[in-house]
């Protein structure tokens, strides 16, 4: 499917925030996904996820919330992680929101999000905010801080369809973390699936990352789609 990507900008109350934008070319009303960037900011990696979800029948926004700046170590990683403002970027992200929503492109109430690492608790906190999620996929989730809201806590909001998909070998996310998870979810009756890829640890599904199993990162990447599909498009693959 040939697809179309750009920079867009996106405006709210007195910030201005920019984003990569991904969609299929030609005429049509898609489900949006909002990409939330690993720490890493938005490198290949997210560009690239941003450009195969349009390749599967989705307008994918990546939101830029380093401001152009791309991590290549993890200590400038880290840093520029813990120079994010939480409240602003909460703001951003509903930005984002907003501006897909509003996408001639896009069909507005379809609308999921989709975060790999940090942008994995971004998307819980977004999920916390209220705003209608049609979906919601989880990559690995944030390393814990105890600054931060944890999933459980904030997906409670939310009664968005959740895909948690993480590695056995991630020190972060231990299996007491996972059965803990999976009894919140389903004491709030929230639909949801749990997959855990027993070989793998964070960033699997990260080609540029010493951690990447391709095989697994394939397997997770099939079920991303299918659950974004089913709960966002309801329709067969589109064709090639």
């Amino acid at each position: 499917m040939l697809i179309h990507s750009q920079i867009v900008e996106f405006k709210g109350e007195g910030t201005s925030t920019y984003g990569y934008l991904a969609h299929p070319k030609g005429e049509g009303i898609f489900p949006g996904v909002v990409v939330l960037q690993e720490w890493w900011g938005i490198d290949t990696h997210i560009q690239q996820v941003t450009e195969h979800l349009a390749q599967e029948g989705f307008a994918a926004l990546a939101p830029d919330l380093y401001r152009g700046q791309v991590a290549t170590t993890i200590e400038v990683a880290r840093h520029l992680s813990q120079q994010l403002d939480q409240e602003q970027v909460l703001q951003e992200l509903q930005q984002a929101m907003r501006y897909l929503e509003h996408s001639p492109l896009v069909q507005s109430e379809k609308v999921g999000g989709l975060g790999f690492g940090m942008g994995g608790h971004l998307a819980t906190l977004l999920a916390s905010t209220g705003i209608t999620l049609g979906a919601l996929v989880i990559l690995y989730g944030d390393h814990d801080n105890p600054a931060n809201i944890t999933p459980e806590t904030s997906i409670h909001d939310t009664n968005a369809p959740f895909l948690g998909i993480y590695g056995g070998q991630d020190e972060t996310r231990p299996q007491e973390y996972i059965n803990e998870l999976k009894e919140k979810l389903t004491s709030m009756g929230t639909q949801h699936q749990i997959i855990i890829y027993p070989h793998a640890s964070r960033s699997f599904l990260n080609p540029d990352r010493d951690t990447y199993r391709a095989e697994d990162a394939n397997d997770a990447w099939q079920h991303t789609v299918s659950w974004l599909r089913q709960h966002l498009i309801n329709t067969q693959p589109p064709q090639p």
